[in-house]
Formats: structure tokens, C-alpha cells, sequence
């Protein structure tokens, strides 16, 4: 059998067994099946059985005894409550994180950091060898396409290709309703450009990704941050009750697995939401970057699923999923379209062709599609190791979310923690976390932290942990 084939066999099957016990389907103490039972029922090899068990046996999920067999242990992770519902002030404020972002983001782009903050998938996850050979290949074929523009909407094969990958979120799209961007930051970008000006209010999940944050300021707009669960995302009535206070222009979500929180709306939510803004003449800008992350099949609905008369400007790219440094992202703006696509225009004239086009055979021979799988996969059991890890080495009182899809875990940390001042005392050990002040323009959750298991994993990450732990701690 294939390396990578076992690999990803035995992974599912320790992912599996992994929720069972996680869901108490097998409770502390428990018998589990034998290797051979594990082999019959998953139609595998004894030995990749037995590497199933092992990985378990690591994450500190099972034991085994001799001559009994596999048995679950005690979970720690389930005494670790998850954050409450943020409760932000209910005003729009003036954004002022740029200088923060920035001054983070080139700190920690050290080569020698452990990225236990950044949001960036590690190279071992992403398919950069395979699409490396599909773009040298089209850079021999297709050199003369350097010659020329490409059309500002972008290359018309690969929105072809992305209509069809849209079907996975619900939405039924055609090409010509896709734009091409430089990632999905452009994408949020033109649109909050297009539906709002200067002073004008924007409702936010709170937290949220600073990046958007960014945005709202460098454009003079204010943030009105909305109440959000940490693991069905906005809280619906808040929303509803702000839009009837507040004179709001636009509304941005990361719906499904947001960042920070790894929040995923219910479809009923986000079938209400939609509707909600569309009723109030107020445009959705949905960021849909890690739906495609889901821990299960099929993934998560788009909110632009629920979009009948084109109010929602739906972004998304392959930056978290494919390469970080492709720069390909996609906007289907709806009824925003001849703005969206004239902005676009005003900004570069176009995206970078051949990229475009290489991307556009990737797609096609559905290599993309299988690495999205088993990239969640991995992810899934990154983030139970890293979920297990803080419950055994944080101090009382933390709390940490539950994420169903993506990379990004969120922690509640005792009151008196002081997350940028932990964030310095980790640097100098040369360990990079995010700390929470970033994800709210009040300058809230100074005793959260993000966490990544994108890039960082094993042994690396526990030893990590156990440090940020101790500082913690002290």
C-alpha cells in the first residue's frame, strides 16, 4: 500500500475511535476492540491496525495492558469548560490594531520561532510538491500567456473549476459570477469597499480575525462588535437587536470554523442571518476560508447558500489550504458584481495568469479535493492532542474551545493572565502565540490567547504547551 495511502488509513481510523471516546460512545476504563476487530471492521491490514492504537496510545487517549488488551484512559479535556459568550460593549468604535498586527506578524516570521500562534498551515500539509509540478509544467507550455493581461474577473478555467468546488458549500454558482483575487484579504477588501464609506459602522463577530479588523480601519469605518458563542458563532438575537439600535452598513462573518474561535454557525442560523440582512437592506460579507476544513463530510453550508437575491458577497481562497504564498483567492459578489469587478480592476488590472492557470489543472484532476480531506483529517487529531495537552498543563480556570473543522483553538485564561505580556516572556523562548487584544477593536479578551496547530505538532507542540503552561502558572 501507498505511504501516504496508510498514513491517512490509520489516521481516520485513530480519528474515529478518537470522537467515539471524546462523544463517551467508550467511556473511561473501557475494553475497545481488538486489533483484529479494528482490522475486519475498517477492511484494513493488522498493521496498520496496530499504528491506529499506537497513535492513540501517544495522544494519551488509551493504554494497553498485557494479555487484556486496549482500554480507554481518564480525559482530562472533559473538566475543561468552554469559554462564555462574549459580551462586548454595544457601540460602534474607532479600530486601532494595525500597528499591533503588523509589529506581531514580522516578529513572528522568525525562522527559528515555534509557531504555536500563527495561523498558517506547516508545509508537511499542504500538496507544494505536487502543485509545484503542475506549475512548472504550465510554465513550459503556456509561457506566452506572461505576455499579456489576464481579464481583471480572472482566468475563466479556473472560475470554472471553482464553481464546480462551490457545490461543496451549497451554493450552485457559474463561472462568470466568480472574480479572481490576491487572496482573500483583496477579497474582503474590494467588497467592504464597495458596500460602505468612511464612517460608516460595520458589525463584527467579537472576537474577530484582525485582519478584517485591519480593513474596517485603514477604510475610517467603525467596528461594532456583536456577542458570539464560542461554538455556534454570533449570537442572532444580538444581531437582530443592534441592526434596530444601530445604523449599520455591512455585516462580516467567518460563519463556518471562525477565527479566532472556531465557531461554526448552525445552517437555521445562517439561513436567519441571511435573511435577517437582506430584510434590512444590510450586506453580508462572508469570509469562508476554513469551510472547506471540516472534521466531517459533508462540510459545513455557506451562508451564500441561503442567498436568493445576491446580498451576500461571499470570499474565500487556498491560502489555508494549498499555499499561503500562491496569493489566489475568489469573490462572488452577488448583485455587487460591475463594482466589485471595476475595484478589482482599479487595484492590479488582474491576478498573476499563470498561477491561474496551473491551479485550474490541479483542480481539475481532483488532487485538491483529496488533500482537503486529508489535511482535516490530520488537523483533527492535532487539535485533540493540543485540546488534552492544555488541559494537563494549563492551570485551573483556563478554558479552551471546541472546534469541528480547522486549525485555530481559543483560550480563556485565568483572569489575572496578562496575554501580551505572555506573549513576550514566550518569544524570549522563542515560541510565538497570538494574544487575544488583537481580535477586538475595544481591546478585549487581555487574558485570551490563540493557538495553532497548523504548523506545530508532536512532541515540539507539547514541549511548547508545557511551557506556555508554566508561564501561566507563575
Amino acid at each position: 500500500m501507498h505511504a501516504n495511502k496508510q498514513k491517512y488509513l490509520y489516521q481516520h481510523i485513530a480519528n474515529d475511535i478518537s470522537r467515539s471516546i471524546t462523544d463517551a460512545d467508550y467511556i473511561s476504563g473501557q475494553k475497545l476492540p481488538s486489533l483484529r476487530e479494528i482490522s475486519q471492521r475498517y477492511a484494513v491490514s493488522m498493521a496498520t491496525a496496530i499504528k491506529a492504537y499506537e497513535k492513540l496510545e501517544q495522544e494519551g487517549l488509551i493504554e494497553v495492558k498485557p494479555k487484556s488488551g486496549y482500554f480507554v484512559l481518564p480525559q482530562l479535556i472533559q473538566t475543561i469548560d468552554k469559554p462564555e459568550i462574549t459580551r462586548p460593549k454595544n457601540k460602534p468604535t474607532n479600530v486601532n490594531v494595525a500597528h499591533l498586527a503588523m509589529s506581531l506578524i514580522t516578529e513572528a516570521r522568525h525562522p527559528r520561532l515555534i509557531k504555536l500562534g500563527a495561523a498558517v498551515p506547516g508545509e508537511d500539509m499542504l500538496p507544494l510538491a505536487s502543485f509545484s509540478r503542475s506549475l512548472a509544467g504550465v510554465a513550459r507550455r503556456h509561457w506566452k500567456a506572461l505576455s499579456r493581461y489576464e481579464d481583471a474577473q480572472g482566468n475563466e478555467s479556473l472560475r470554472k473549476q471553482i464553481a464546480i468546488l462551490m457545490r461543496d458549500s451549497g451554493y450552485r454558482c457559474k463561472a462568470n459570477e466568480i472574480i479572481i483575487t490576491n487572496g482573500c484579504l483583496e477579497s474582503l477588501n474590494i467588497a467592504l469597499r464597495c458596500v460602505a464609506k468612511p464612517g460608516d459602522t460595520i458589525a463584527i463577530e467579537s472576537p474577530t480575525y484582525f485582519g478584517v479588523l485591519q480593513v474596517i480601519e485603514n477604510r475610517g469605518m467603525r467596528a461594532l462588535e456583536i456577542p458570539t458563542h464560542p461554538q455556534d458563532g454570533i449570537e442572532i438575537d444580538a444581531l437582530a437587536k443592534a441592526i434596530k439600535q444601530q445604523k449599520i452598513s455591512a455585516c462580516v462573518l467567518i460563519p463556518s470554523y471562525s477565527n479566532p474561535l472556531g465557531a461554526c454557525m448552525p445552517d437555521d442560523n445562517k439561513h436567519y442571518v441571511v435573511k435577517l440582512l437582506e430584510k434590512a437592506g444590510i450586506p453580508l460579507i462572508e469570509n469562508d476560508i476554513y469551510g472547506g476544513l471540516s472534521y466531517q463530510t459533508p462540510r459545513p453550508k455557506s451562508a451564500k447558500s441561503f442567498d436568493g437575491s445576491g446580498n451576500v458577497l461571499y470570499c474565500s481562497s487556498f491560502s489555508k489550504t494549498l499555499s499561503p504564498g500562491l496569493r489566489i483567492g475568489w469573490i462572488i459578489p452577488g448583485r455587487h458584481f460591475e463594482n466589485v469587478r471595476y475595484q478589482k480592476f482599479l487595484d492590479n488590472l488582474s491576478t498573476t495568469v499563470l498561477p491561474q492557470i496551473a491551479l485550474a489543472e490541479f483542480l481539475e484532476r481532483g488532487q485538491y479535493r483529496r488533500s482537503l480531506r486529508q489535511s482535516a483529517n490530520i488537523y483533527q487529531g492535532r487539535m485533540q492532542q493540543m485540546q488534552r495537552w492544555v488541559a494537563e498543563y494549563f492551570p485551573a480556570g483556563t478554558r479552551i474551545t471546541h472546534p469541528q473543522g480547522g486549525f485555530l483553538l481559543w483560550l480563556e485564561l485565568p483572569n489575572h493572565c496578562d496575554s501580551l505580556a505572555l506573549y513576550q516572556q514566550a518569544m524570549e523562548k522563542r515560541i510565538s502565540i497570538t494574544p487575544g487584544k488583537l481580535f477586538s477593536a475595544q481591546g478585549q479578551y487581555k487574558h485570551h490567547i490563540r493557538l495553532s496547530c497548523g504548523a506545530v505538532e508532536g512532541e515540539q507542540a507539547k514541549q511548547a504547551l508545557k511551557i506556555i503552561g508554566k508561564l501561566v502558572g507563575t
